[in-house]
Protein backbone atom coordinates (compact mmCIF):
# COMPACT_ATOMS: atom_id res chain seq x y z
CA UNK A 1 0.00 0.00 0.00
CA UNK A 2 1.23 3.74 -0.71
CA UNK A 3 2.07 5.60 2.44
CA UNK A 4 0.58 8.56 2.84
CA UNK A 5 2.64 11.99 1.79
CA UNK A 6 2.39 12.95 5.37
CA UNK A 7 0.87 12.17 8.52
CA UNK A 8 -3.05 11.52 8.46
CA UNK A 9 -4.42 13.97 11.36
CA UNK A 10 -8.20 12.65 12.17
CA UNK A 11 -10.31 13.86 14.51
CA UNK A 12 -13.07 10.89 15.61
CA UNK A 13 -16.61 11.52 14.31
CA UNK A 14 -19.16 13.19 16.69
CA UNK A 15 -22.94 12.20 16.84
CA UNK A 16 -22.18 9.76 13.68
CA UNK A 17 -26.16 9.28 11.81
CA UNK A 18 -27.28 6.96 8.57
CA UNK A 19 -25.63 8.57 5.62
CA UNK A 20 -27.40 8.29 1.73
CA UNK A 21 -26.99 4.62 0.64
CA UNK A 22 -25.27 6.41 -2.60
CA UNK A 23 -22.82 8.27 -0.55
CA UNK A 24 -20.77 7.34 1.83
CA UNK A 25 -17.21 8.56 1.26
CA UNK A 26 -16.36 12.25 0.35
CA UNK A 27 -13.01 13.45 -0.71
CA UNK A 28 -12.34 17.17 -0.83
CA UNK A 29 -9.23 18.78 -2.95
CA UNK A 30 -8.28 22.55 -1.25
CA UNK A 31 -4.84 24.72 -1.69
CA UNK A 32 -4.87 25.15 2.64
CA UNK A 33 -7.49 25.23 5.74
CA UNK A 34 -6.82 28.62 5.99
CA UNK A 35 -6.21 31.93 4.28
CA UNK A 36 -9.06 32.88 2.48
CA UNK A 37 -13.07 32.67 1.55
CA UNK A 38 -12.51 28.96 -0.62
CA UNK A 39 -11.28 27.28 2.42
CA UNK A 40 -13.48 28.77 4.94
CA UNK A 41 -16.55 27.29 2.66
CA UNK A 42 -14.44 24.34 2.51
CA UNK A 43 -14.03 23.69 6.07
CA UNK A 44 -18.09 24.70 7.15
CA UNK A 45 -18.91 22.02 4.10
CA UNK A 46 -16.36 19.22 5.43
CA UNK A 47 -17.74 20.00 9.04
CA UNK A 48 -21.25 19.68 8.08
CA UNK A 49 -20.81 16.71 5.95
CA UNK A 50 -19.23 15.07 8.79
CA UNK A 51 -21.69 15.86 11.44
CA UNK A 52 -24.22 14.02 9.02
CA UNK A 53 -22.89 10.84 8.95
CA UNK A 54 -20.43 10.96 6.35
CA UNK A 55 -17.02 9.78 5.75
CA UNK A 56 -14.93 13.01 5.17
CA UNK A 57 -11.14 13.39 4.05
CA UNK A 58 -9.24 16.54 2.54
CA UNK A 59 -6.23 16.44 0.75
CA UNK A 60 -4.20 19.49 0.33
CA UNK A 61 -2.60 20.81 -2.41
CA UNK A 62 -0.23 23.59 -0.68
CA UNK A 63 -1.20 23.53 2.91
CA UNK A 64 0.23 21.96 6.24
CA UNK A 65 -2.39 20.40 7.58
CA UNK A 66 -3.35 21.97 10.86
CA UNK A 67 -5.43 20.23 13.26
CA UNK A 68 -6.78 23.50 14.79
CA UNK A 69 -8.89 23.99 11.51
CA UNK A 70 -9.13 20.25 10.47
CA UNK A 71 -13.35 20.10 11.37
CA UNK A 72 -14.34 17.35 13.81
CA UNK A 73 -14.33 14.17 11.95
CA UNK A 74 -12.66 14.79 8.87
CA UNK A 75 -8.87 13.37 8.22
CA UNK A 76 -6.36 15.69 6.68
CA UNK A 77 -3.56 15.01 4.01
CA UNK A 78 -1.01 17.41 2.45
CA UNK A 79 1.02 17.11 -0.68
CA UNK A 80 2.85 19.75 -0.23
CA UNK A 81 6.04 17.55 0.27
CA UNK A 82 5.15 16.99 -3.33
CA UNK A 83 7.26 18.94 -5.75
CA UNK A 84 6.02 19.90 -9.35
CA UNK A 85 2.27 19.69 -10.83
CA UNK A 86 3.24 16.06 -11.89
CA UNK A 87 4.07 14.78 -8.52
CA UNK A 88 0.88 16.26 -6.82
CA UNK A 89 -1.21 14.85 -9.45
CA UNK A 90 0.45 11.46 -9.37
CA UNK A 91 0.06 11.41 -5.31
CA UNK A 92 -3.79 12.58 -5.75
CA UNK A 93 -4.08 9.48 -7.80
CA UNK A 94 -2.94 7.24 -5.36
CA UNK A 95 -5.04 8.89 -2.90
CA UNK A 96 -8.44 8.18 -4.84
CA UNK A 97 -6.93 4.79 -5.45
CA UNK A 98 -6.43 3.64 -1.77
CA UNK A 99 -9.63 5.39 -0.32
CA UNK A 100 -11.90 4.92 -3.13
CA UNK A 101 -14.42 7.83 -2.69
CA UNK A 102 -18.09 7.96 -3.59
CA UNK A 103 -17.25 11.73 -5.07
CA UNK A 104 -13.88 14.29 -5.07
CA UNK A 105 -14.80 18.13 -4.81
CA UNK A 106 -12.02 20.43 -5.76
CA UNK A 107 -12.13 24.03 -4.68
CA UNK A 108 -10.42 26.62 -6.69
CA UNK A 109 -8.81 26.83 -10.23
CA UNK A 110 -5.32 24.82 -9.01
CA UNK A 111 -7.67 21.82 -7.15
CA UNK A 112 -10.15 21.87 -9.49
CA UNK A 113 -7.00 21.15 -12.41
CA UNK A 114 -5.11 18.76 -10.63
CA UNK A 115 -8.32 16.65 -9.51
CA UNK A 116 -9.44 16.19 -12.98
CA UNK A 117 -6.39 14.98 -13.70
CA UNK A 118 -5.80 12.84 -11.41
CA UNK A 119 -9.51 11.05 -11.77
CA UNK A 120 -8.87 11.39 -15.83
CA UNK A 121 -5.72 8.59 -15.08
CA UNK A 122 -8.18 6.43 -13.31
CA UNK A 123 -10.11 3.41 -15.08
CA UNK A 124 -13.86 4.31 -15.48
CA UNK A 125 -14.77 1.76 -12.70
CA UNK A 126 -13.24 3.25 -10.37
CA UNK A 127 -13.43 6.75 -10.77
CA UNK A 128 -15.13 8.78 -8.70
CA UNK A 129 -17.99 11.34 -9.39
CA UNK A 130 -15.99 14.78 -9.90
CA UNK A 131 -17.01 17.86 -8.92
CA UNK A 132 -15.06 21.54 -9.40
CA UNK A 133 -16.04 24.67 -8.09
CA UNK A 134 -15.43 27.71 -9.31
CA UNK A 135 -14.91 30.84 -6.94
CA UNK A 136 -14.64 34.36 -9.19
CA UNK A 137 -14.72 35.83 -12.18
CA UNK A 138 -12.03 34.23 -14.42
CA UNK A 139 -12.43 36.93 -17.63
CA UNK A 140 -12.45 40.07 -15.69
CA UNK A 141 -8.93 38.79 -13.58
CA UNK A 142 -6.88 37.84 -17.00
CA UNK A 143 -6.24 41.56 -18.48
CA UNK A 144 -2.72 42.34 -17.09
CA UNK A 145 -2.31 38.92 -15.66
CA UNK A 146 0.92 36.21 -15.78
CA UNK A 147 2.12 34.60 -18.70
CA UNK A 148 1.64 31.01 -16.00
CA UNK A 149 -1.88 32.08 -14.81
CA UNK A 150 -3.37 32.58 -18.36
CA UNK A 151 -2.16 29.29 -19.16
CA UNK A 152 -3.82 27.54 -15.97
CA UNK A 153 -6.62 29.41 -17.26
CA UNK A 154 -6.43 28.23 -20.67
CA UNK A 155 -6.22 24.66 -19.65
CA UNK A 156 -9.41 24.78 -16.88
CA UNK A 157 -11.31 26.20 -20.35
CA UNK A 158 -10.13 22.83 -21.93
CA UNK A 159 -11.09 20.74 -19.11
CA UNK A 160 -13.57 21.67 -17.32
CA UNK A 161 -15.92 20.15 -19.40
CA UNK A 162 -14.72 16.81 -18.25
CA UNK A 163 -16.29 17.33 -14.93
CA UNK A 164 -19.02 14.97 -13.73
CA UNK A 165 -20.33 18.42 -12.53
CA UNK A 166 -19.79 21.97 -11.42
CA UNK A 167 -20.48 24.25 -8.37
CA UNK A 168 -20.79 28.11 -8.87
CA UNK A 169 -20.22 30.62 -6.02
CA UNK A 170 -22.78 32.90 -7.87
CA UNK A 171 -24.67 33.46 -11.10
CA UNK A 172 -22.60 35.31 -13.19
CA UNK A 173 -20.09 32.59 -11.99
CA UNK A 174 -21.94 30.23 -13.40
CA UNK A 175 -22.80 31.62 -16.67
CA UNK A 176 -19.26 32.09 -17.45
CA UNK A 177 -18.27 29.06 -16.97
CA UNK A 178 -21.18 27.95 -19.55
CA UNK A 179 -19.94 31.21 -22.24
CA UNK A 180 -15.91 30.89 -22.12
CA UNK A 181 -15.45 27.73 -20.76
CA UNK A 182 -17.92 25.26 -22.21
CA UNK A 183 -19.44 23.82 -19.53
CA UNK A 184 -23.34 22.16 -19.92
CA UNK A 185 -26.14 24.54 -18.51
CA UNK A 186 -27.42 20.95 -17.13
CA UNK A 187 -24.41 20.29 -15.20
CA UNK A 188 -23.90 23.38 -13.16
CA UNK A 189 -25.71 24.59 -9.71
CA UNK A 190 -25.22 27.12 -7.73
CA UNK A 191 -24.93 26.49 -4.02
CA UNK A 192 -25.21 30.09 -1.94
CA UNK A 193 -21.89 30.18 0.19
CA UNK A 194 -22.65 29.49 4.27
CA UNK A 195 -21.73 32.91 4.66
CA UNK A 196 -23.49 33.39 8.37
CA UNK A 197 -21.47 30.77 9.17
CA UNK A 198 -18.73 32.69 11.53
CA UNK A 199 -21.68 34.55 13.01
CA UNK A 200 -21.77 34.15 16.70
CA UNK A 201 -24.29 32.22 17.76
CA UNK A 202 -23.94 29.46 14.58
CA UNK A 203 -22.11 26.00 14.97
CA UNK A 204 -18.92 27.13 13.09
CA UNK A 205 -18.79 30.69 14.21
CA UNK A 206 -17.10 31.82 18.28
CA UNK A 207 -19.37 32.23 21.33
CA UNK A 208 -21.55 28.56 19.69
CA UNK A 209 -23.52 28.78 23.23
CA UNK A 210 -25.30 32.48 22.55
CA UNK A 211 -27.67 33.23 20.30
CA UNK A 212 -28.65 36.63 19.19
CA UNK A 213 -32.42 37.57 18.11
CA UNK A 214 -33.89 40.52 16.22
CA UNK A 215 -37.61 40.02 17.27
CA UNK A 216 -39.78 41.95 14.82
CA UNK A 217 -43.73 42.25 15.40
CA UNK A 218 -45.17 40.35 17.88
CA UNK A 219 -42.92 36.99 16.76
CA UNK A 220 -41.97 35.35 20.15
CA UNK A 221 -38.01 35.12 18.94
CA UNK A 222 -37.99 31.50 19.92
CA UNK A 223 -34.42 30.09 18.87
CA UNK A 224 -32.79 26.88 18.60
CA UNK A 225 -29.15 26.23 19.02
CA UNK A 226 -28.56 26.39 15.52
CA UNK A 227 -29.36 30.18 15.57
CA UNK A 228 -32.88 29.33 13.88
CA UNK A 229 -36.63 30.08 14.73
CA UNK A 230 -38.91 27.01 15.23
CA UNK A 231 -40.18 28.17 11.24
CA UNK A 232 -35.97 26.98 10.24
CA UNK A 233 -35.60 30.18 9.21
CA UNK A 234 -32.03 31.96 10.26
CA UNK A 235 -31.97 35.12 12.56
CA UNK A 236 -29.50 38.60 12.39
CA UNK A 237 -26.95 38.82 14.45
CA UNK A 238 -27.69 41.80 15.21
CA UNK A 239 -26.38 44.07 18.32
CA UNK A 240 -29.58 46.15 17.58
CA UNK A 241 -27.96 49.99 18.40
CA UNK A 242 -27.97 51.06 14.12
CA UNK A 243 -29.19 54.09 13.65
CA UNK A 244 -30.65 54.26 9.82
CA UNK A 245 -29.95 57.40 8.12
CA UNK A 246 -27.16 60.08 8.21
CA UNK A 247 -27.57 62.29 11.38
CA UNK A 248 -25.03 60.72 13.31
CA UNK A 249 -22.78 60.36 10.14
CA UNK A 250 -21.99 57.77 8.40
CA UNK A 251 -19.36 55.13 8.88
CA UNK A 252 -17.34 53.01 5.82
CA UNK A 253 -16.29 50.12 6.83
CA UNK A 254 -13.86 48.80 4.29
CA UNK A 255 -13.58 44.92 4.94
CA UNK A 256 -10.85 43.95 2.26
CA UNK A 257 -7.64 43.47 1.59
CA UNK A 258 -6.09 46.72 0.42
CA UNK A 259 -4.64 45.38 -2.70
CA UNK A 260 -5.51 46.60 -6.25
CA UNK A 261 -8.42 44.31 -6.98
CA UNK A 262 -10.65 45.35 -4.28
CA UNK A 263 -9.87 49.40 -4.97
CA UNK A 264 -9.46 50.93 -1.53
CA UNK A 265 -8.96 54.07 -2.88
CA UNK A 266 -12.59 54.43 -3.75
CA UNK A 267 -13.56 54.12 -0.07
CA UNK A 268 -11.44 57.01 0.53
CA UNK A 269 -12.97 59.11 -2.83
CA UNK A 270 -16.26 58.33 -1.74
CA UNK A 271 -16.01 59.79 1.86
CA UNK A 272 -14.46 63.06 0.71
CA UNK A 273 -17.55 63.38 -1.50
CA UNK A 274 -19.93 62.90 0.72
CA UNK A 275 -17.87 65.43 3.25
CA UNK A 276 -18.44 67.54 0.38
CA UNK A 277 -22.15 67.05 0.85
CA UNK A 278 -21.53 68.07 4.35
CA UNK A 279 -22.50 63.96 5.88
CA UNK A 280 -19.69 63.44 8.79
CA UNK A 281 -17.82 60.57 7.27
CA UNK A 282 -15.12 58.35 8.71
CA UNK A 283 -13.23 55.15 6.85
CA UNK A 284 -12.27 51.79 9.17
CA UNK A 285 -10.59 49.14 7.07
CA UNK A 286 -10.82 45.78 8.39
CA UNK A 287 -7.51 43.70 6.64
CA UNK A 288 -3.96 44.86 5.66
CA UNK A 289 -2.43 44.83 2.36
CA UNK A 290 0.26 46.33 0.33
CA UNK A 291 -1.74 49.42 -0.67
CA UNK A 292 -2.11 50.16 3.22
CA UNK A 293 0.47 53.36 2.63
CA UNK A 294 -1.25 54.65 -0.55
CA UNK A 295 -4.86 54.62 1.37
CA UNK A 296 -3.48 56.63 4.20
CA UNK A 297 -1.64 58.93 2.01
CA UNK A 298 -4.81 59.64 0.33
CA UNK A 299 -7.02 59.91 3.47
CA UNK A 300 -4.80 62.77 4.52
CA UNK A 301 -4.75 64.78 1.21
CA UNK A 302 -8.63 64.68 1.34
CA UNK A 303 -8.64 65.40 5.05
CA UNK A 304 -10.85 62.18 5.43
CA UNK A 305 -10.89 60.14 8.57
CA UNK A 306 -9.04 56.61 8.28
CA UNK A 307 -8.34 54.18 10.86
CA UNK A 308 -6.94 50.84 10.12
CA UNK A 309 -8.01 47.93 12.47
CA UNK A 310 -5.73 45.07 10.87
CA UNK A 311 -7.71 42.13 10.31
CA UNK A 312 -10.47 40.85 12.38
CA UNK A 313 -11.82 37.70 11.96
CA UNK A 314 -15.55 38.46 13.92
CA UNK A 315 -14.97 42.26 11.68
CA UNK A 316 -18.82 42.96 12.39
CA UNK A 317 -18.84 42.73 15.64
CA UNK A 318 -16.70 46.32 15.29
CA UNK A 319 -19.30 48.72 13.76
CA UNK A 320 -20.11 51.89 14.87
CA UNK A 321 -24.00 52.58 14.86
CA UNK A 322 -24.12 54.53 11.65
CA UNK A 323 -21.95 52.15 9.78
CA UNK A 324 -22.36 51.15 6.06
CA UNK A 325 -20.29 48.47 4.64
CA UNK A 326 -18.32 48.88 1.45
CA UNK A 327 -17.05 46.57 -1.18
CA UNK A 328 -15.14 48.60 -3.82
CA UNK A 329 -13.63 45.63 -5.91
CA UNK A 330 -13.05 45.78 -10.00
CA UNK A 331 -14.56 42.05 -9.42
CA UNK A 332 -15.98 39.66 -7.06
CA UNK A 333 -16.94 35.70 -7.62
CA UNK A 334 -19.99 36.22 -4.58
CA UNK A 335 -18.82 39.02 -1.76
CA UNK A 336 -19.11 37.31 1.89
CA UNK A 337 -18.67 40.40 3.30
CA UNK A 338 -21.66 41.58 1.86
CA UNK A 339 -23.88 38.70 3.26
CA UNK A 340 -22.22 39.24 6.88
CA UNK A 341 -22.56 42.47 7.20
CA UNK A 342 -26.66 42.19 6.45
CA UNK A 343 -26.67 39.27 9.24
CA UNK A 344 -25.27 41.41 11.94
CA UNK A 345 -27.99 44.18 10.86
CA UNK A 346 -26.00 46.54 8.53
CA UNK A 347 -26.60 47.68 4.76
CA UNK A 348 -23.62 47.44 2.29
CA UNK A 349 -22.58 49.10 -0.87
CA UNK A 350 -20.66 47.42 -3.67
CA UNK A 351 -20.32 48.48 -7.68
CA UNK A 352 -22.60 46.79 -9.95
CA UNK A 353 -20.01 46.21 -12.33
CA UNK A 354 -18.03 43.86 -9.75
CA UNK A 355 -21.13 41.13 -11.42
CA UNK A 356 -20.66 38.22 -8.72
CA UNK A 357 -21.93 40.60 -5.96
CA UNK A 358 -25.16 40.62 -7.55
CA UNK A 359 -26.11 37.31 -5.53
CA UNK A 360 -24.97 38.84 -2.25
CA UNK A 361 -26.98 42.10 -2.04
CA UNK A 362 -30.71 42.96 -2.49
CA UNK A 363 -30.96 46.41 -3.65
CA UNK A 364 -33.46 48.30 -1.86
CA UNK A 365 -33.00 46.09 0.79
CA UNK A 366 -30.10 44.97 2.41
CA UNK A 367 -28.11 47.44 0.40
CA UNK A 368 -27.19 49.37 -2.85
CA UNK A 369 -25.52 48.28 -6.49
CA UNK A 370 -23.49 51.43 -6.96
CA UNK A 371 -24.17 52.27 -10.94
CA UNK A 372 -20.28 52.62 -11.17
CA UNK A 373 -17.28 52.88 -9.42
CA UNK A 374 -17.33 57.39 -9.91
CA UNK A 375 -17.06 58.55 -6.14
CA UNK A 376 -20.61 60.15 -6.62
CA UNK A 377 -21.76 57.15 -7.83
CA UNK A 378 -20.62 55.78 -4.58
CA UNK A 379 -21.54 58.29 -2.39
CA UNK A 380 -25.58 58.45 -3.78
CA UNK A 381 -25.44 54.38 -3.13
CA UNK A 382 -24.09 54.92 0.77
CA UNK A 383 -26.55 57.01 1.62
CA UNK A 384 -29.57 55.40 -0.31
CA UNK A 385 -27.88 51.83 1.56
CA UNK A 386 -27.71 54.22 5.29
CA UNK A 387 -31.63 54.78 4.93
CA UNK A 388 -32.72 51.27 4.90
CA UNK A 389 -34.35 49.51 8.15
CA UNK A 390 -32.88 46.01 6.82
CA UNK A 391 -36.29 44.48 7.95
CA UNK A 392 -37.63 41.29 7.31
CA UNK A 393 -34.35 39.88 5.76
CA UNK A 394 -34.18 36.89 7.77
CA UNK A 395 -35.79 34.33 4.86
CA UNK A 396 -33.48 35.64 2.77
CA UNK A 397 -30.64 35.09 5.35
CA UNK A 398 -31.59 31.53 6.01
CA UNK A 399 -30.12 30.54 2.22
CA UNK A 400 -26.54 31.23 3.71
CA UNK A 401 -26.86 29.47 6.40
CA UNK A 402 -24.53 26.29 7.31
CA UNK A 403 -27.43 23.96 7.10
CA UNK A 404 -29.16 25.49 4.07
CA UNK A 405 -25.45 25.60 2.25
CA UNK A 406 -24.62 22.04 3.10
CA UNK A 407 -27.99 20.61 2.43
CA UNK A 408 -28.19 22.34 -0.52
CA UNK A 409 -24.39 20.51 -1.53
CA UNK A 410 -25.43 17.22 -0.08
CA UNK A 411 -28.02 17.25 -2.91
CA UNK A 412 -25.98 18.04 -5.64
CA UNK A 413 -23.43 14.97 -4.68
CA UNK A 414 -26.32 12.89 -4.38
CA UNK A 415 -27.98 13.88 -7.75
CA UNK A 416 -24.57 13.83 -9.17
CA UNK A 417 -24.19 10.20 -8.24
CA UNK A 418 -27.54 8.90 -9.12
CA UNK A 419 -26.99 10.35 -12.81
CA UNK A 420 -24.14 8.33 -13.23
Amino acid sequence: MTQPTSPDTTHPPVNPKPAHPLLRRILFVIPSLHGGGAEFVARTWMGWLADQGYEVRVVLTAGDVEPGYLPEGVEGRSLAGQHGHVAKTAALRRSLIDWQPDVAVALQVYPNLVLLTAARLLPARVRPRVLVSERNLVSLGLPGSSLAHRVKIGIAKRIYRWADHVIAISHPVAAELVSAFGVRGDRITVVANPATAKLRGTPRGPGRTSVHARVDGDGDGAVTESGADRTGTATIVAPGARRPGTANGIQIVLACRLVEQKRPLLAIAAAAELARRGVAVEVVSFGGGPLLGDVQAAARQADVIFHHRGWVETWFDEFGDNAVALLTSSREGFGNVLVEAAAAGYPSVAVSGALGVADAIVPGITGELALSARPADLADAILRAAELPLDHIEPWLARFSEQSSGADLERVLISTLERA
